[in-house]
C-alpha cells in the first residue's frame, strides 16, 4: 500500500505530493543509520573483539561465570563476540525494530540464535526478571558518538549500574579519556564567524555590525575530519590535554554535569581561536587495548602507523579510518590574543549530559561559564560551510571583480535573488542606484537588514516574493545577480532555484538586462575514494561472522530511499581522479526552462577502482573566456588523473557512489535529464569494461 507525503522540491520552490509506499521512512532509517560505517571500521572490531577475549578470559580463570549485556546490539557483532570468547550467556537489546529484527536473523544464520537473549528494548526499559534472569557482570556496548556523550552514554551507562550490573560487573570499554588542543586558524575561523567585505582594492565595502561583532557564536561542536585540514591552515598553540575522564565502570553515579579549568601554556605567539577536541577508549580494565580517535599528528601510534604506510599513501590518512567518531572544532566564544610563546592561561572545559563547551581566559574564571548561544542570527540561520563561504576571498573576488566592471554608479537598478546575498548588497556600496533584495527567509532578512543599516544603505528595498515587483520596476532593471545560495539547497544544482525565479519575471524585463550567472555547467569525475565509499559498501563478513543479511537489508533500503547522488564534503574524504573532468549538463539562464536529454562516456586514464563519481556546479557569471569568470564549487586546483583531487572547502559537493564497483574498467558511460518545470535532474552512471 502507498500514500502520498508532501516534498519539497529546492529547484522549484514548490511543495509537491509524492506517491510513496508506507514503508518509506522505514527503509530511509535503515539506509541511513550508519551500521555499515562502523561494521568496516576494522581497528573498532578488532579491538573490542581482542577487549571480550581478554576480559572473559580473566574473568573465567578466576572462577566466575560470564553474564554479559550488549546494550544496542545492531547487527549483532558483539553478542556473536562475546559468546566466541566464552560468555556464559548473552542478552542483547536493540530498540530500533528493524535492525533487531535482521539481527535475530543474522544471529540464527551464524548458529547462535538459541544462545542470545533478544530484547527489542531500549536498555533504560529492561525489568530483571522479566526481561532479564539475571544481571549481567560484563556490559559491552557502543554508545558513544564523535562528542563522545551526545547519544545519552552518561544515563545509559547510569542506568544499568543502578538497574542491570551486579556490584562488581565490568565494561567494554573501560573509560574514556578526552582531550583537547588550543589553535589558531584562519581558514577555520571562517567558519564561524563574518568578516569584513572588501573591495578589488582591499577597502572595506560591508562592515559586520557590533550584534555580529559581540555575538559569541552557537557552542555546538563542528564535527570535521580533522586529518584533512591542510597542516598550513592552522597553528597549534598548546599540546594536546587530557581534560576529562569518563570511567564507565565505576558503581557510583557518573556526573551529567562538569566544569575543569586547566591551566595551559602556548608554544607560540597567535590567537587562541578554536579547540580541537578528540577522545580514546581503553576497552579493557587494565588499560591495555587503547582505541584512539586523535588527528594523525597526536595519535599515539602514529610510528608504527607510518611505518607500515603504503607509499603513495599520504601521512594524513595513515590512522585508521572512520565517519561515526570523528573529530571535534569548538570556537571560542572571544579569542584570546597570546602575544609570546611560554604565556599561561586558563583553558575552560565544561560538559553537560549531552554536550561540551570551551572558552580561553587569561585569569582564572570566578563562577562556571555558561554553554553560550548565538545572539546575531548569523549561527542560527546558516550552515558552518555557507558562513565560510561568505567569507571566502578568492570565490568573493570573482563576484567582486564582475560587480565592480558592471554597476554604473548612480544608474543600475539591481534585483538580487537568493539568500543572505552579501555580495549583492556590495552593489549597493559600489554605487548601484536601487536594489531590490529577495529575502524570503525571516532571520536571514533580519540579519541583512542589520548590515545595510550599520553600512548606512540608503538605496536597498527587500522583497520577500518576486512575483510581488511592480511591472514599471521590472522595466527599469539594469541587473539581476546571485551567488546563487538558497536555504533549502543541499546538492549543489539546487541552487539552479535561481532560474526558476528567473523564469517567472524574465517577459516582464528589458531584453539587455545583465543576467549574472548567464549559465552553469556540471560536471562529473570518476574517483578512487581512499575511504568515503565504505559509507556504501556491503560488509559480507565481520571478524569471521558473516553478516550477509544485513548487507541484503540495507541494498533494499537503499534502493528505494537513497538518492543516485548525495552531497557530501569532499575535502574531508581523499580520493584520486581517474580521469580529466567531463560536462554532463550545461544549462543558460537566459532559457532556463529548456530540457535537456544527453548521453556521453568517460575514458579512464588512470588505473584504480571506480568507486564514486563527483559531481558539482561551475557557475560563469558573465558569457567570456576568462578563468576569473568562474565561480566552481568542485576542485580548487587543476584536476590531474591519478592525483589526488583538492576540494572547495566551503562547499558540498555530489557523490554517486555504484551499487557494486569494479576494479577493470576503461569507461564510464553517463546519462543526464533535466526537467526545469518540474524541477527534476536526474543522472545515471554505467560501469564498461
Amino acid at each position: 500500500m502507498s500514500c502520498f507525503s508532501q516534498v519539497l522540491n529546492p529547484m522549484t520552490g514548490e511543495n509537491s505530493w509524492q506517491e510513496r509506499e508506507d514503508d518509506y521512512d522505514y527503509h530511509q532509517e535503515v539506509a541511513n543509520a550508519g551500521f555499515g560505517d562502523m561494521l568496516h571500521d576494522w581497528e573498532r572490531n578488532q579491538k573490542y573483539f581482542a577487549a571480550l577475549r581478554k576480559t572473559i578470559g580473566e574473568m573465567r580463570a578466576a572462577g566466575k561465570e560470564v553474564h554479559v549485556l550488549d546494550i544496542g546490539t545492531g547487527t549483532g557483532i558483539l553478542s556473536m563476540m562475546a559468546l566466541e570468547a566464552g560468555a556464559d550467556s548473552v542478552t542483547a537489546c536493540e530498540a530500533f525494530l528493524p535492525m533487531a529484527n535482521c539481527a535475530e536473523k543474522i544471529l540464527a544464520k551464524n548458529g547462535v540464535g538459541e544462545r542470545v537473549r533478544l530484547i527489542r528494548k531500549r536498555s533504560t526499559e529492561i525489568q530483571i526478571g522479566e526481561d532479564m534472569p539475571q544481571k549481567a557482570n560484563l556490559l559491552v556496548a557502543e554508545l558513544l558518538d564523535t562528542e563522545l556523550i551526545g547519544e545519552g552514554a552518561i544515563g545509559i551507562y547510569n542506568h544499568a549500574h543502578d538497574e542491570l550490573l551486579t556490584e562488581d560487573a565490568l565494561c567494554i570499554p573501560a573509560r574514556a579519556r578526552c582531550y583537547a588542543q588550543v589553535a589558531q586558524s584562519p581558514l577555520a575561523a571562517q567558519w564561524n564567524s563574518l568578516k569584513t567585505l572588501a573591495n578589488l582594492d582591499g577597502e572595506p565595502l560591508l562592515q559586520p555590525p557590533e550584534q555580529l561583532k559581540g555575538c559569541k557564536g552557537e557552542a555546538a561542536l563542528h564535527d570535521v575530519q580533522l586529518s584533512q585540514l591542510p597542516s598550513h591552515t592552522f597553528r597549534p598553540l598548546t599540546d594536546p590535554v587530557e581534560i576529562f575522564q569518563f570511567d564507565f565502570q565505576r558503581k557510583e553515579q557518573r556526573e551529567k554535569k562538569r566544569d575543569r579549568l586547566v591551566k595551559v601554556e602556548s608554544k607560540q605567539a597567535g590567537a587562541a581561536e578554536l579547540v580541537f577536541y578528540w577522545w580514546d577508549i581503553q576497552l579493557d580494565d587494565g588499560g591495555e587495548i587503547l582505541l584512539s580517535c586523535a588527528p594523525y599528528w597526536a595519535h599515539p601510534e602514529i610510528k608504527e602507523l607510518a611505518g607500515k604506510k603504503d607509499k603513495d599513501l599520504p601521512l594524513a590518512n595513515v590512522v585508521p579510518w572512520r565517519d561515526h567518531w570523528m573529530q571535534a572544532i569548538y570556537y571560542i566564544p572571544k579569542p584570546l590574543h597570546l602575544l609570546e610563546a611560554g604565556k599561561s592561561f586558563h583553558l575552560s572545559c565544561h560538559h553537560d549530559e549531552y554536550s561540551l563547551w570551551f572558552d580561553a581566559r587569561e585569569e582564572s574564571p570566578e563562577k562556571s561559564i555558561r554553554r553560550h548561544t548565538c545572539s546575531c542570527d548569523l549561527h542560527m540561520t546558516y550552515s558552518r560551510s555557507r558562513i565560510g563561504q561568505m567569507n571566502q576571498a578568492t570565490r568573493n573576488k570573482r563576484y567582486l571583480r564582475y560587480l565592480e566592471e558592471s554597476i554604473e554608479s548612480g544608474k543600475s537598478q539591481v534585483l538580487v535573488l537568493g539568500n543572505g546575498c552579501l555580495l549583492g548588497l556590495a552593489s549597493s556600496a559600489l554605487g548601484a542606484a536601487s536594489v531590490q533584495l529577495h529575502e524570503p527567509h525571516r532571520f536571514s532578512r533580519r540579519l541583512l537588514e542589520s548590515i545595510v543599516q550599520h553600512n548606512q544603505l540608503k538605496n536597498v528595498q527587500f522583497v520577500e516574493k518576486v512575483d510581488q515587483l511592480e511591472d514599471s520596476l521590472l522595466a527599469e532593471l539594469t541587473h539581476i545577480f546571485a551567488e546563487p545560495y538558497f536555504l533549502n539547497a543541499i546538492l549543489p544544482w539546487d541552487n539552479f532555484y535561481f532560474g526558476t525565479l528567473l523564469g517567472k519575471i524574465k517577459d516582464k524585463l528589458l531584453e539587455g538586462v545583465k543576467i549574472s550567472p548567464c549559465s552553469a555547467k556540471i560536471y562529473a569525475l570518476p574517483v578512487e575514494f581512499l575511504d568515503l565509499h565504505k559509507i556504501r559498501a556491503p560488509v559480507g563478513s565481520c571478524e569471521g561472522f558473516d553478516l550477509r543479511l544485513f548487507d541484503e537489508m540495507v541494498e533494499r533500503s537503499a534502493e528505494q530511499a537513497v538518492s543516485l547522488v548525495e552531497a557530501q564534503p569532499l575535502w574531508e574524504y581523499p580520493c584520486r581522479a581517474l580521469s580529466e573532468p567531463q560536462e554532463v549538463l550545461s544549462v543558460d539562464f537566459h532559457n532556463f526552462n529548456e530540457e535537456h536529454h544527453l548521453k556521453g562516456s568517460i575514458e579512464l586514464k588512470h588505473a584504480g577502482t571506480c568507486n564514486g563519481v563527483a559531481l558539482w556546479v561551475d557557475w560563469q557569471l558573465v558569457n567570456d573566456s576568462s578563468p576569473r569568470s568562474i565561480v566552481s564549487t568542485g576542485p580548487s586546483a587543476p584536476v590531474v588523473p591519478g592525483d589526488f583531487v583538492q576540494w572547495d572547502m566551503f562547499v558540498r559537493q555530489g557523490v554517486h557512489f555504484p551499487r557494486k564497483p569494479k576494479e577493470a574498467i576503461s569507461t564510464l558511460e553517463w546519462s543526464t535529464d533535466f526537467k526545469p518545470l518540474l524541477g527534476e535532474l536526474n543522472f545515471s552512471f554505467v560501469h564498461k569494461s
